[in-house]
């Protein structure tokens, strides 16, 4: 985070709404009910396992699935995600609450007395951090789907209440990578809306991610700008809503459309107008090319096209602004853009008119909210050790299985190595420190992480297990084969 600059007037407003961001995150003021409601039934069942050491891991188990890709996704959302859980601490009241809570209103009656009363007696005052420590991957690390992006350990039952939150790492993960995957398909930025968002922490979130995967800037909200003056910049143009404001039954909508291209050129020296509002190709082209003519004191009156034929009417718009000899003009294209489909737009317009499109600026608009869901990536959070016992989820679907152990992720030329964390390195290590002790400690500038994500892209091809975690697998996997063997004997005496 950059320093606060005492000169400037708008200092505190901006630090006191970037603290208001994260701790609207938090998850419900901290009440413990943010978690699934088996967290407490299974540590409830099973007091003293709860409260022994565990470690857990967070997995992306697919890739992406856009062209370009290649199986690749990029670490994004710290800043967000952890604060679900740390961005204060718990309070010692507010959990009584919560006890109180599940022992005489719930419907299920049950609650891991064993965990908060071991956590409550290591921190006798009334700030309570949850005895979890969180390693992973740095923001803007490149990384394959199949091995853990973060590690955690600390108590069981405790790692054990985050699993919602920490699965909502898949949002910041596909932003970052969808916007790695734009800017390899436009030098431009395309511009990330505000309205498709389902409320407007989501819609900061991504924004943050999508710099991180792609350094994309532009943007229509505003917050966004004022909360990080240093990353975003705010884009505004016309909108149908005044395009149509001068419409009546006793004018022509050409006339009406006009009228209102050109008083916002009058009163804003620029625009990117908006051509279809009755019809991108006849009317709305006419009058553009009008509005154009009829301001000679400013060369930044562009088009925007986003209906219709797109690659037809951006050679069509082109071709008409070089046959009335105009400088070439900025035209933004539109209507659910996605990085393949900005390259169809670059080639046809090459090859329509034999120029490079350096003023096609495409406006990616639904793209950067498609796919963002956890079945996308099939985010998993999955406990891989107790104790000192390696433990494995196994499944019946390839590539469910989770990996036992206390988890580390290392980078050796172009493979990602999974490792323990009592073996010697076998190459770089690529988890840093996240939280330690319940208190975040991970703080570094956006602007590195968007230089790592520049660094790491296309560098990892694949996944190695070391040693000691092949070795556990291996014999889990023979146990299991032994165990399915043993109950399938035994039913088929049954039967």
């Amino acid at each position: 985070m950059p320093n606060r600059d005492a000169t400037d007037p708008f200092a505190d407003k901006r630090a006191a709404m970037r603290e208001e961001f994260f701790a609207r995150l938090f998850l419900l003021g901290g009440w413990l009910g943010g978690t699934d409601t088996y967290k407490r039934t299974m540590w409830a069942a099973v007091p003293d396992i709860a409260i022994v050491r565990a470690g857990y891991a967070l997995t992306m188990r697919k890739g992406l699935p856009e062209p370009g890709a290649d199986n690749q996704l990029v670490m994004a959302g710290h800043e967000a995600m952890l604060a679900q859980w740390f961005h204060r601490p718990l309070r010692r009241s507010d959990i009584e609450l919560a006890r109180r809570w599940c022992a005489e209103q719930s419907a299920v009656r049950a609650f891991p007395h064993a965990v908060w009363d071991a956590i409550l007696q290591d921190q006798p005052g009334e700030d309570v951090y949850l005895p979890v420590d969180i390693w992973g991957f740095a923001g803007g690390q490149t990384f394959l789907p199949q091995l853990p992006c973060l590690s955690f350990e600390g108590m069981g039952g405790a790692i054990s209440y985050l699993e919602p939150a920490m699965c909502r790492y898949f949002a910041p993960i596909i932003q970052a990578t969808k916007a790695r995957l734009m800017s390899l398909a436009t030098p431009r930025d395309a511009e990330f809306g505000l309205r498709s968002a389902p409320n407007e922490l989501a819609n900061l979130v991504l924004l943050l991610a999508r710099f991180v995967g792609g350094r994309g800037r532009l943007t229509s909200n505003d917050t966004a700008e004022f909360l990080y003056p240093e990353l975003f910049r705010t884009v505004g143009t016309i909108g149908h809503e005044m395009m149509c404001a001068a419409q009546t039954f006793d004018r022509s909508l050409a006339d009406a459309e006009y009228e209102m291209m050109d008083r916002f050129v009058t009163a804003m020296g620029q625009a990117s107008l908006l051509c279809d509002l009755v019809d991108a190709e006849s009317v709305g082209l006419e009058n553009a090319l009008r509005v154009i003519k009829a301001h000679p004191e400013t060369d930044r009156v562009g088009i925007r096209v986003d209906s219709g034929d797109i690659a037809g009417q951006c050679v069509l718009y082109f071709e008409k602004m070089r046959q009335l000899g105009l400088s070439p003009r900025m035209i933004v294209f539109e209507d659910e853009v996605t990085p393949e489909g900005v390259r169809k737009v670059y080639d046809h317009f090459r090859q329509a008119t034999g120029q490079e499109p350096t003023m096609l600026f495409p406006g990616a608009g639904g793209y950067w909210w498609r796919l963002v869901h956890r079945d996308t990536v099939a985010a998993a959070f999955k406990r891989s050790a107790t104790g000192n016992h390696p433990n494995v989820k196994f499944s019946n679907s390839t590539g469910k299985e989770s990996l036992g152990g206390y988890l580390r992720v290392y980078g050796r030329d172009d493979t990602l190595i999974v490792a323990d964390v009592s073996e010697s390195p076998p190459g770089e290590p690529l988890f840093v420190k996240l939280v330690e002790a319940g208190r975040i400690v991970y703080r570094e500038r956006f602007e590195e992480q968007a230089d790592r994500a520049d660094r790491t892209w296309g560098r990892y091809k694949r996944v190695e297990l070391s040693p000691k975690i092949a070795g556990y697998m291996e014999r889990f996997r023979a146990m299991r084969q032994e165990a399915i063997a043993a109950a399938t004997r035994e039913l088929a005496k049954r039967s």
